[in-house]
């Protein structure tokens, strides 16, 4: 005769094993969700760079066009000072600096050039990254508040499981759930009651002993004489 408990616990089982799977899933979730955050950072950190990029060089042309202005203000001082300057080593001196003047005024325009198309592929780079990031967060985006609704949807799963577990756990007889109860906890992770395959344990594939095997063909639930999980057999 069956054990009148062995349906009624294998309906417990597959209730736990369930439940476990989503505490278990649950667990993996602020990992993954830290995980799209440092994406979003990541992505943000790039936009970032991108346009602080071109401000820099932006900035190094206002300073070029700052050092412009200032050398040609002090050029026309410069020349209203020659004309009145009597001495002619002192009209030589401001030529002269006039001069140098103007070759620096040279040079950074030459380099101002350079800038300037500089600045115009960093500002199309910059441009290209942020609408390339924008769709990245995005989608970093939905998959954050998908995981958020997930994780309600489980934690409320896991409670209603909980709530709906005496109901199931009524129909087996104590000594037999206190014992199930026990192995569910344990560190392997592995079905408290498995079934007789061939002659062998289910769960640590050892076979069992002749008496064992006789009483599990009766119908009983038996302990596998290796692991100590809970063994049945399915009979005719």
């Amino acid at each position: 005769m069956t054990d009148p408990s062995l349906e009624a616990l294998l309906i417990l089982q597959e209730a736990d094993l369930r439940r476990k799977g989503m505490e278990q899933r649950l667990q993996l979730l602020p990992k993954e969700m830290d995980a799209i955050i440092a994406r979003r950072d990541k992505l943000n950190a790039a936009t970032a760079a991108a346009a602080d990029a071109v401000k820099k060089e932006e900035l190094a042309i206002k300073s070029s066009e700052a050092e412009i202005a200032r050398l040609t203000a002090d050029s026309q001082k410069l020349q209203q000072q020659s004309a009145l300057v009597k001495k002619n080593n002192e009209y030589q001196a401001m030529l002269a600096q006039i001069a140098d003047n103007k070759r620096k005024i040279g040079e950074i325009e030459e380099e101002l050039i350079l800038k300037l198309d500089l600045v115009a592929e960093l500002k199309e780079k910059a441009e290209k990254i942020k609408r390339s990031n924008a769709l990245e967060l995005r989608n970093a985006r939905t998959e954050f508040e998908e995981l958020l609704a997930f994780s309600k949807t489980v934690k409320a799963e896991i409670d209603q499981a909980l709530k709906d577990r005496p109901v199931l756990a009524a129909n087996v007889r104590d000594e037999l759930l206190t014992t199930y109860n026990r192995l569910l906890k344990g560190k392997d992770n592995t079905p408290p009651l498995t079934e007789l395959d061939n002659g062998c344990c289910g769960n640590c594939h050892m076979r069992v002993t002749l008496q064992t095997a006789n009483e599990l063909s009766k119908g009983k639930i038996e302990h596998c004489d290796n692991c100590q999980h809970l063994l049945y057999a399915k009979t005719e």
